[in-house]
């Protein structure tokens, strides 16, 4: 996960295809971030101990606002982050999101089953009321924040940044360690997808789930072969909730865009009211992923289900309209060299924005092969990237063997000039912008190519 960390995938599955909520294993590698250690307890020391000094606010101010997350990558390995899904969310991304609720009161309860370092509590902390003394807010805020992760050291971390942050709004340096208690008893080691009564009392639940590709549960009918570990989180969290709980989550964008998570999707629309899809960006630079904004509640017993909101599609004709869109079908790493020599093209081969006729390359195919005239399109695409839909005319007399990494676009008239048309069109800042909003994956997918607007021409 990007927030906190969990191990213990696949799940159990109900009839209901959604999956159940099962413990982590009981020997987790709880020593991994050991190296954090020091840099909490001065998180600890600077908020329990009452300090006159010129450098406390500066020293504050910076705990609270991403210095955790500086630490982490300064003391954890990339490979160990990666390993265990540690990427903090960070305060600006928390506070956005934290922006779009609806239903803050004082008595609202926050969980955030994965919490990390607490970035997410810290942002719902910043819209919970203080009381006459730091103390009180404090005892105030335990009763209304809860969460839980897998290391006792970021549940200390957790704890000690709310204490600062705590302090800095009430305007002191330091809470006094005398008689300190800890004020956040809802706040644990332990697995955030076991069924708690901080879940089923979650007036608000935060969610910043793994992000890893894992096998889907035995039974799933929503997916299968491998799927982000946050498609199943998020399904089995939600599924724990009680009626009208607000969720606000930071999800991989292929949730939100894929073409092979539309039945996640559906699956989530069916137990929840969608109210907020909104595409963010890259989560960070050593995370390296588009995430986006999720705002959802959980349906009652007697709640009728109601879909993902669709994708909005102008009143325009589109490249699907146009073309028949699929992946090539010749997967290198698996298919075996038999069948028909068919030219053969790959990403590394085709020319980008040019016509392409004569073929260096040659494989054996038994699948299908493609008919020219049509257009191959790059799937791999970030938003950074220049262009989105980088293509390339395929033209020639033979059927064209092609790798899975391009997407096909065949014209239905059969026509060479809807080809090179359509390739001018990609080259446009209206499909980039177009695709920045449909989909912000390092990959694109055969729907949002089939969604992109193109001119009645085409």
């Amino acid at each position: 996960m990007l927030e906190g960390v969990y191990l213990c995938l696949p799940c159990v599955l109900t009839n209901k295809n959604l999956p159940q909520m099962v413990a982590a294993p009981k020997n987790p590698t709880l020593a991994a971030f050991e190296g954090i250690a020091t840099y909490v307890a001065s998180l600890q020391a600077l908020a329990y101990l009452p300090i006159s000094s010129s450098t406390w606010k500066a020293r504050c101010h910076a705990a609270l606002n991403g210095e955790a997350n500086q630490e982490l990558r300064r003391k954890i390995p990339l490979d160990t982050r990666r390993l265990y899904g540690a990427f903090f969310t960070g305060t600006k991304l928390s506070r956005l999101l934290l922006s779009h609720s609806k239903s803050v009161s004082a008595e609202s309860f926050f969980y955030d089953p994965t919490c990390g370092m607490g970035d997410l509590l810290l942002a719902a902390a910043s819209l919970l009321p203080l009381q006459e003394t730091p103390s009180a807010t404090l005892r105030a805020w335990g009763r209304q924040l809860a969460g839980a992760d897998l290391h006792q050291e970021f549940i200390d971390g957790t704890k000690a940044r709310l204490a600062l942050l705590a302090a800095e709004r009430h305007g002191v340096e330091g809470i006094s360690a005398t008689g300190h208690v800890d004020h956040f008893p809802l706040i644990q080691v332990g697995d955030g997808l076991i069924p708690n009564k901080n879940s089923r009392r979650a007036t608000h639940l935060l969610l910043n789930p793994p992000f890893g590709a894992v096998s889907a549960p035995e039974g799933c009918t929503w997916a299968s072969g491998k799927v982000t570990a946050a498609a199943i989180f998020t399904a089995a969290t939600v599924k724990e909730l009680a009626p009208n709980c607000e969720v606000l989550a930071i999800l991989p964008d292929v949730l939100r865009s894929g073409t092979f998570s539309e039945n996640w999707r559906k699956a989530i629309s069916d137990i929840a009211e969608v109210h907020l899809v909104k595409p963010y960006g890259i989560f960070d630079a050593s995370a390296d992923v588009d995430v986006f904004l999720l705002r959802l509640t959980r349906r009652g017993a007697t709640s009728k289900s109601r879909q993902w909101p669709a994708t909005k599609r102008m009143p325009m004709r589109t490249l699907g309209d146009a073309f028949n869109v699929c992946i090539g079908r010749v997967v290198p790493y698996r298919d075996q060299k038999v069948g028909i020599e068919h030219p053969y093209i790959h990403p590394r081969c085709v020319p980008p924005w040019s016509v392409m006729s004569e073929f260096t390359e040659t494989r054996k195919h038994q699948g299908k092969a493609f008919q020219p005239p049509f257009v191959v399109i790059r799937r791999t695409s970030r938003p950074e990237h220049p262009y989105r839909a980088v293509a390339t005319v395929i033209t020639g007399n033979l059927p064209v063997a092609v790798e899975n990494h391009l997407i096909v676009c065949q014209p239905k008239d059969g026509a060479l000039s809807s080809c090179k048309r359509l390739m001018q069109e990609l080259k446009s800042d209206a499909v980039n912008v177009f695709l920045n909003d449909r989909i912000r994956c390092r990959h694109l997918t055969v729907g949002a190519v089939g969604d992109i607007p193109v001119s009645q021409a085409n």
